[in-house]
């Protein structure tokens, strides 16, 4: 489980700025369901990150997504003199020549101990190359090293620490990372965090990603238990017309696959027959009568609540680590609700990281203090990130959402009305003189 993360010169975030999943106050009303104690640490499931437009909530989940990837797969996926592609904070040319940076602090269960063991992972780079790599653990309590690589791609191993270092360290490019590299000679160690976030980490979920109708294809026809949960939920959901879900296996032609989206595509295999691309279809049931459509004639509220729902189905199956931008999107306040109060109440070791605009959640009930961030962006642009915890003197009694809309947080629109209406009177009495 993840304990926290940092960010620094990344996208719109300057200094360095931090996410932390640290349970930070005790409530024994929501304590058994809101966190997991891993190796003395109380991790939550859950934070959620609220602010204006263009202040850097998303911004946030896509640094994470970005230095995930490269921690995983940059060996894979870029080449030798390919640019990292990290994207320096741009409002200021001092940061044009600094490193970005990124903190990672995570638990991963000794197998052989069944024991969490505190990893603390460390990354500084350029476009051009990594300046920095370190990941340090603490397998007996004891902060140790595993490596250390300096700018020159020099690699310092830890002490206790076998198996095929020369190798890994000739292998090991400026422009990828260390763990990366040492994943594609299933290095002891190095080989266990790879496979722990690439099972784990889902990457940044946003409603044209196609990760959920993947999973959702996947479930539907091969797990029956899955399919009558979905049926059932989206019952419970009120779309009670839904009678049967079911994949659908359709021949195209290779001119059409060409044509297709990106995430489509995945969904097509290629056999002696041709091309077949697979798309969930939906019966509905109208007066007696079944209606079959296609899942991308299916409204965006049934959508969203099919891969809601396979979320729901994997983190009982495995511990993920999913991130959503704007959560709320299409659902009915209901529903948010509903999903967040079973992700709470059937995960285990999985957490959830979300954007959102929703006020409501605020007084809900579902969320602590302790898991709710809030984004402003000062003067010179940079994206500043606080918890409630961070601020003195709140009651528990205080509505969350009045002091949020009074402004208390930062975190609100700075909206000057009146002068959006004098552009627009302004516009209008031109034209009218015109």
């Amino acid at each position: 489980m993840i304990l926290e993360f940092s960010i620094a010169n990344t996208f719109s975030i300057s200094e360095k700025q931090t996410i932390s999943f640290e349970a930070v106050i005790n409530d024994t009303e929501t304590d058994a369901r809101h966190y997991v104690e891993c190796g003395g640490k109380k991790i939550l499931k859950l934070a959620c990150i609220y602010g204006a437009n263009a202040a850097g909530k998303t911004k946030m989940l896509e640094a994470l997504q970005f230095y995930m990837s490269f921690l995983l797969s940059s060996f894979n996926k870029l080449k030798p003199d390919e640019k990292i592609g990290v994207v320096p904070f741009k409002f200021d040319p001092h940061f044009q020549n600094q490193p970005s940076e990124f903190d990672l602090i995570f638990y991963i269960k000794d197998t052989e101990t069944a024991q969490y063991i505190r990893y603390e992972y460390n990354l500084q780079l350029t476009t051009e190359k990594v300046l920095y790599e370190s990941l340090f653990y603490a397998p007996k309590g004891q902060k140790k090293r595993i490596f250390e690589r300096s700018e020159n791609n020099k690699i310092k191993w830890g002490s206790d620490i076998t198996g095929a270092k020369k190798i890994l360290e000739d292998m090991t490019r400026p422009n990828c990372s260390v763990i990366s590299t040492g994943a594609q000679i299933e290095h002891l160690i190095l080989n266990k965090i790879y496979r722990y976030f690439i099972l784990n980490f889902t990457g940044l979920y946003v409603d044209n990603n196609g990760f959920m109708m993947r999973n959702a294809l996947m479930l539907v026809k091969k797990n029956n238990n899955f399919k009558n949960k979905l049926i059932q939920l989206l019952s419970a959901a009120d779309m009670t017309t839904i009678k049967n879900i079911e994949v659908k296996e359709i021949p195209i032609s290779e001119e059409l696959f060409i044509q297709l989206p990106k995430d489509i595509q995945e969904r097509v295999s290629v056999s002696n027959n041709g091309y077949i691309l697979e798309d969930i279809v939906l019966t509905h049931c109208y007066n007696g009568i079944n209606y079959i459509l296609s899942f991308s004639q299916e409204s965006a509220g049934t959508v969203k609540m099919i891969g809601m729902s396979t979320i729901l189905f994997l983190i009982v199956q495995l511990n993920y680590i999913f991130t959503f931008d704007e959560l709320e999107s299409s659902l009915h306040q209901e529903l948010i609700e509903l999903f967040l109060d079973l992700f709470l109440e059937i995960s285990d070791h999985s957490q959830l990281l979300f954007t959102t605009h929703n006020q409501d959640l605020l007084d809900s009930g579902l969320l602590r203090d302790d898991e709710v961030w809030f984004c402003y962006k000062t003067q010179e642009g940079n994206s500043v990130y606080n918890s409630i915890t961070d601020y003195k003197g709140i009651r528990k009694e205080t509505s969350r959402k009045k002091l949020y809309n009074a402004d208390t947080f930062g975190a609100l629109p700075n909206i000057n009305i009146n002068l959006l209406k004098e552009l627009f009177y302004a516009e209008k009495n031109r034209k009218n003189t015109k």
